[in-house]
């Protein structure tokens, strides 16, 4: 059931701050590319000779591009959605170069970041602006653990050519607290936090919706619940899922309405934006007039001669081919060992609200 070739236990732990830890580890499995039986495949001709390379791919004409033709191709769009595997650096240098060459071509540019949330936006500003220093903006900004080996290039590229970056993602309290609770929790807030996430959410995507939920039932928590909690319980954590979609697209808005004819360039696990789902889908909802793009990450089996799952292509308008990360466990007791370990943190959890 677990499959642990994108990303490892110890790098789940990282992602898992904001998220909820079941979610996470499906979403970690989403980004694992197989081949079905029968589906044809399209054969690239680089190879990826390390773990930061990476090969972009127009799904549209399914063919290789350069970055300078990926970036001339972008001129018009207003939104440029990045979706990653978190502990991929071969993503990581993708997105810090795609950010350069996009400078290159108008630097009148918005950052965008799942990264960082709301309310650690005045100390990213602070951070920005000098007034304070890395370790600040780490420890009270509440940074992602890999900060610094996956974020800290595109941040100081930023900070340096006067970027503004937004912290876009909702607290991962108010995450945790929708999931186990339900939005209603919402109602709640303090008066202070109630501009750190998204009040209004739809439940409509049924091919988003469906998306996420069959992940949820694979993952084996409804085991013991009877029809009706565990369906409030999905919903519920479906409801964390939105939440944190909703509060990105939002952020989006808001950072085009103070940066006026700025394009946004948005980082995000894959999960968020693959297929236009996710915060995709709510952003163009929310103004249908955007012109949006979006990069999805694609591991390979062979590294020497890569090559396509042709439904692949349908992840983003732009897919980039990465090598396979190494599998963090080959023993089958140590690694679910790691997995309850994880399991009974995450339990251990409280909503604080």
């Amino acid at each position: 059931m677990f499959n642990y070739s994108v990303a490892g236990v110890g790098t789940l732990k990282k992602l898992i701050k904001p998220c909820l830890f079941i979610f996470s580890v499906n979403l970690f499995l989403s980004g694992c590319t197989s081949t079905e039986f029968g589906t044809p495949e399209n054969k690239i001709s680089t190879p990826l000779t390390s773990l930061y390379s990476y090969q972009i791919m127009d799904s549209a004409s399914q063919t290789a591009l350069s970055l300078n033709e990926t970036v001339s191709s972008l001129e018009d769009k207003n939104v440029i959605f990045v979706g990653e595997f978190h502990s991929h650096q071969g993503a990581h240098l993708l997105q810090l170069q795609l950010l350069e060459a996009l400078y290159k071509q108008n630097p009148k540019l918005i950052l965008s970041m799942e990264q960082f949330t709301r309310d650690a936006q005045p100390i990213l500003d602070k951070y920005l602006s000098g007034e304070y220093g890395e370790a600040t903006l780490i420890d009270e900004g509440n940074a992602w653990d890999h900060y610094k080996g996956s974020y800290r290039a595109v941040v100081e590229f930023a900070r340096k050519h006067d970027i503004p970056v937004i912290a876009a993602n909702s607290p991962a309290m108010h995450v945790r607290c929708v999931g186990q609770k339900g939005m209603e929790v919402l109602a709640s807030l303090p008066k202070n936090q109630i501009p750190w996430s998204a009040r209004t959410l739809d439940f409509n995507n049924e091919a988003y919706k469906n998306k996420f939920l069959s992940f949820i039932k694979k993952s084996g928590r409804s085991h013991g619940q009877n029809p009706e909690e565990q369906k409030r319980r999905q919903m519920n954590t479906y409801a964390a899922q939105l939440l944190r979609d909703t509060t990105m697209a939002e952020s989006v808005l808001l950072a085009m309405e103070k940066y006026p004819r700025s394009q946004v360039v948005h980082l995000n696990g894959s999960f968020h934006s693959d297929n236009h789902l996710g915060t995709v889908t709510v952003l163009e909802n929310m103004n249908s007039n955007l012109k949006t793009t979006v990069f999805s990450p694609v591991t390979v089996k062979d590294d020497k001669n890569p090559s396509v799952n042709i439904k692949e292509y349908a992840q983003g308008d732009f897919i980039y081919l990465l090598q396979a990360m190494p599998e963090r466990y080959v023993n089958k007791s140590k690694r679910n060992a790691s997995i309850r370990k994880l399991i009974g943190k995450r339990m251990q959890e409280k909503c604080e609200l």
